[in-house]
């Protein structure tokens, strides 16, 4: 009996260690951000947010802030499916380890974007930014609505997440 329960045990075991070694890098990491972001006016239903390790950029290290509608599960390329709308309404933030925003890519339904998204320089800001204890937090802000090719989006954002 006891040599039936521990190759069942070991069995299990062996069964839970391969699924998580075959999730991709972030799929642990999600977590729900909580606020605004809206593309001329509409609000989108973002239910998570990922870090994924980023290229470099001048030399530092990059981390790249994924939100959408949709999970993020079973992609080997969350940040670049995301800006051809596989997670339906969608964020893509580039920061520094200081929290400084680099780019932000807008992913909308309600934005006119013939190649799926529209990249974003200068606006949007983080405070409270925190990179610590495997942790990255934050609050992401636009300052209110803002303008791009005659439409208007806002961000207003408070995330944590597991840092990648």
């Amino acid at each position: 009996m006891d040599s039936i329960r521990s190759r069942a045990m070991a069995a299990f075991t062996a069964a839970i260690l391969a699924c998580v070694l075959l999730l991709p890098g972030g799929a642990f990491a999600q977590s729900k951000p909580s606020g605004v972001y809206k593309g001329n006016g509409t609000p989108a239903a973002l239910t998570q947010v990922v870090a994924y390790k980023g290229e470099p950029e001048s030399g530092k290290p990059v981390t790249v802030l994924v939100f959408s509608a949709k999970s993020q599960a079973g992609s080997s390329k969350p940040p670049f499916d995301a800006l051809f709308n596989k997670f339906g309404d969608a964020l893509v933030v580039k920061i520094d380890p200081d929290g400084k925003v680099l780019s932000l890519d807008l992913v909308h339904s309600k934005l006119d974007s013939p190649g799926g998204s529209i990249q974003v320089f200068g606006v949007l800001k983080t405070t409270d930014f925190k990179m610590a204890d495997g942790k990255i937090s934050g609050h992401l802000t636009s300052g209110g609505v803002s303008k791009v090719r005659d439409q208007t989006w806002e961000v207003d954002l408070t995330f944590e997440t597991k840092a990648p």
